[in-house]
């Protein structure tokens, strides 16, 4: 949208964030599950779960700045059900972008080269549930 549909007081969601929003959820969950189907332990799986948030703050901070973030400004859209293209498209770039991330790290890390389609199956599912639900929430809400 251009500035000039903005007023003041309007609610807007800044793409940025939500892009690293919807990255570091992915990143968690998705690292989390993969690492319990590598480990088939908890403690792992939560140790992963922190991690893969580093992760995706890491990668939604690239992403977001990359795609949203100009000249010192960063793009916003008023919340409302306009905007929910372009917030779609913010949630899908973080989760799926981090979750290629993730997917990739744990073939690497634990060389399981063999199941690395299953991985980044589960991967790709979490980016794009994920991105989805936090694009229809910073839109909607």
């Amino acid at each position: 949208m251009p500035p000039s549909n903005l007023n003041p007081g309007d609610k807007v969601v800044e793409l940025t964030a939500l892009v690293i929003s919807a990255s570091v959820a992915t990143g968690a969950v998705a690292s989390a599950w993969i690492l319990w189907l590598i480990k088939k332990s908890w403690l792992v799986s939560a140790g992963a779960l922190i991690a893969g948030a580093v992760v995706g703050f890491l990668v939604g901070q690239l992403v977001g700045r990359a795609l949203y973030h100009t000249g010192g400004n960063t793009t916003v859209v008023k919340v409302g059900s306009a905007s929910l293209l372009t917030t779609i498209r913010a949630g899908l770039a973080g989760g799926v972008v981090t979750a290629l991330a993730i997917a990739i790290f744990a073939v690497l890390i634990f060389s399981a080269t063999s199941q690395a389609s299953s991985f980044l199956g589960v991967a790709i599912v979490c980016g794009v549930v994920l991105g989805l639900l936090f694009a229809c929430l910073g839109s909607l809400l």
